[in-house]
């Protein structure tokens, strides 16, 4: 059955007369219904991938849009989050304006002082974008949810030089988390774009009565078959990256060609005009792009891509899994590293044991937002420094345990963050989320389990409660994914972690996921996040802040350009950009302290889009690998952030970058 034949409400596509069903397309959960003839190519065929009915809305630019769901470049740029007519009952539409507003300005500082609308980013003229819009989730054979797609058909789409932009989600964000990224290029430039989740998303659900969330954000109930599994006590709240017990992570690459494969059909199946043909590969320019461990799944889907789906990759800031014997040497004048990549689950757990000591090593350069929280912390972090000495992790005398910590933490490779990113991630519990998150996943455990006595659960003033109904029905709007978000916490033995506890209790925990982290189970499952470097001939483009904080430039983009000079010495279509004062989160730039030290990624990660597109579509040269010597201030002008070089300025050799 086709569209057109669907007995729904409809709504008129102006900008090409066709009118579309404004709900339920096709598909049954299974392989969609729309039947080919022998001639039709792959890209138009049934889908060969179990999903779920596949949903439309059309967005008329007015009410909404696709890229700020109504909100415009004001609403994206302001302070205060946008309210639902009714509060108490949101709908579909409430959670997904609240979910793009959230998840664009967390990837993205929409600051004008940091360049916004001026640098980079939609123009001060940038007007709402009317298109079309379909989701759809992707199942396991047994049914259940594996991923959620979004893919986004701008009115602006150019039929006669259509593209396709994947946009995996960075962290472990819903559907939109790469809407400020990928999302935001490929619109303003009349791409369609496929989102997905990774399979992680607001997965959420509440172990006191099995509620849980539909692909769209709506608090579901538990089915009836498993509501007396629940107690109606049970405080824990589980998370689909964490507890899912699926490896969800070593099909990031995989969920991300299934998003361009549903894209090519719906663009097949109801955007092209009669008599004109069909969208192929050959016609077709499809870039993989995202931030973060969004970048990891454009390039594992690079290296999956043997069928050619794919033609060019742009990653920023990627968490880039290396084997785990191989070795390689960086040379730098101030971040030379020699050894093995480092995964992000063991960086994690090192970093929750050592950075609160590691901190006290460390004074503000200028005025703080943080200081004064890590100054009444300090008892609290001098016991973590007590803690591990006690514990033989650290042996010299106080006050010296501080540097040592710290020292402990350059010698895996990691450039000591400014005073500024420390004290953000030990007020915010960054690297315990990243260890509690990444050790269940890795070990395939369900939130029953408490891995080492961890758990999440929602949380009033330190204590753990239990989540009221409406923060619940809420929750798909303001969560990042991962704890803590929205109000939900980490805890240890149910307790709310705080870094003011000078009995630092969850010390003995972290000491367990060490433990925890060389089982088996954990070990094969990294091991079979392991990159080959082989991108089947794609152009490529991978940037990197040196001062990267989380995802240090060492372990991932480093080593992988040192792999791929390994295996791969006499192909160079994979360039390196590093970006002095560059780091990993664009969005702490709202915020003044941060301005006067770092850049925007997000600047050159425009940059590099237009130049892979430039690439593809007119063959000009890739840039040059190269560092790029780009400075903070504030405001921040273009003087700050020089252009490409036509030089290279990094040297590529076998098991070495050479700087």
């Amino acid at each position: 059955m086709s569209v057109n034949a669907l007995p729904k409400t409809t709504v008129r596509d102006s900008s090409r007369g066709k009118t579309l069903a404004s709900s339920v397309l096709l598909g049954t959960l299974g392989l969609s219904s729309i039947a080919c003839s022998e001639g039709t190519p792959i890209e138009a065929r049934l889908l060969d991938f179990k999903h779920s009915d596949i949903q439309h809305s059309y967005l008329d630019g007015q009410k909404d849009d696709l890229l700020s769901a109504g909100l415009g470049l004001a609403g994206l740029q302001a302070s205060t989050q946008p309210s639902a007519e009714n509060p108490g009952k949101l709908t579909e539409m409430d959670l997904r304006r609240a979910a793009i507003y959230n998840n664009y300005r967390a990837i993205v500082s929409t600051h004008k002082d940091a360049g916004y609308a001026k640098l980079y980013g939609p123009e001060n003229s940038q007007k709402n974008i009317p298109g079309h819009e379909y989701r759809s989730s992707v199942h396991y054979p047994n049914g259940e949810v594996a991923t959620n797609i979004v893919v986004q058909v701008p009115d602006h789409f150019q039929a006669e030089r259509p593209c396709i932009i994947a946009a995996p989600s960075s962290g472990s964000r819903g559907v939109w988390g790469a809407i400020g990224t990928a999302g935001d290029w490929g619109l303003r430039h009349g791409c369609a774009v496929a989102y997905t989740d990774k399979g992680t998303g607001t997965g959420f659900q509440f172990l006191d009565n099995g509620a849980h969330y539909s692909g769209a954000g709506m608090l579901l109930a538990a089915a009836p078959d498993q509501s007396s599994q629940f107690d109606g006590k049970d405080l824990r709240i589980a998370s689909r990256h964490a507890h899912s017990g699926n490896h969800i992570e070593k099909d990031w690459g995989r969920y991300t060609l299934q998003a361009v494969k549903m894209a090519f059909y719906l663009l097949n199946q109801h955007h092209r005009e009669n008599g004109q043909s069909h969208f192929t590969r050959d016609n077709t320019t499809v870039i993989a792009s995202s931030i973060s461990n969004g970048g990891n799944s454009v390039v594992q889907a690079a290296e999956l891509d043997r069928e050619h789906w794919i033609d060019g990759v742009v990653a920023s800031e990627p968490t880039l899994n290396l084997p785990t014997d191989f070795e390689y040497q960086v040379e730098h004048p101030n971040d030379a590293y020699t050894g093995v990549g480092r995964d992000i689950l063991y960086l994690g757990i090192q970093h929750a044991l050592y950075q609160p000591c590691a901190i006290l090593a460390s004074k503000p350069e200028a005025a703080s937002i943080f200081s004064s929280a890590i100054a009444a912390a300090t008892p609290a972090l001098k016991q973590r420094c007590k803690n591990l000495k006690a514990a033989a992790l650290l042996s010299g005398e106080d006050p010296g345990l501080a540097k040592e910590a710290e020292r402990k933490l350059q010698e895996l490779g990691m450039k000591t963050p400014s005073y500024s990113l420390q004290a953000f991630a030990v007020a915010n519990h960054l690297w315990p989320s990243i260890a509690i998150n990444y050790a269940n996943a890795y070990g395939q455990n369900s939130a029953q389990d408490s891995l080492c006595e961890f758990s999440f659960v929602y949380q009033e003033k330190g204590q753990a409660k239990t989540m009221p109904t409406r923060a619940r029905q809420a929750l798909y709007g303001l969560s990042g994914g991962i704890p803590n978000t929205a109000g939900i916490n980490l805890a240890y033995q149910g307790q709310v972690l705080n870094m003011f506890d000078p009995a630092d209790p969850s010390f003995a925990g972290f000491q367990c996921l060490a433990k925890y982290y060389r089982s088996k189970t954990v070990q094969d499952n990294i091991n079979a996040l392991s990159l080959n470097g082989d991108v089947h001939g794609k152009p490529t483009l991978i940037l990197h802040g040196n001062h990267d904080s989380l995802v240090g430039p060492n372990h991932n983009s480093r080593g992988y350009m040192a792999l791929r000079a390994d295996r791969f010495p006499k192909r160079d279509n994979v360039r390196y950009i590093e970006i002095n004062h560059g780091q990993h989160f664009d969005a702490l730039l709202s915020w003044p302290e941060f301005r006067q030290q770092l850049v925007p990624m997000h600047y050159y990660y425009e940059r590099a889009m237009d130049a892979m597109w430039q690439h593809l579509h007119h063959a000009k040269p890739l840039p040059a690998s190269q560092f790029i010597n780009s400075q903070a201030a504030q405001p921040l002008t273009a003087q700050q952030l020089p252009a490409w070089s036509a030089q290279a300025n990094i040297e590529i050799q076998a098991k070495r970058l050479r700087f």
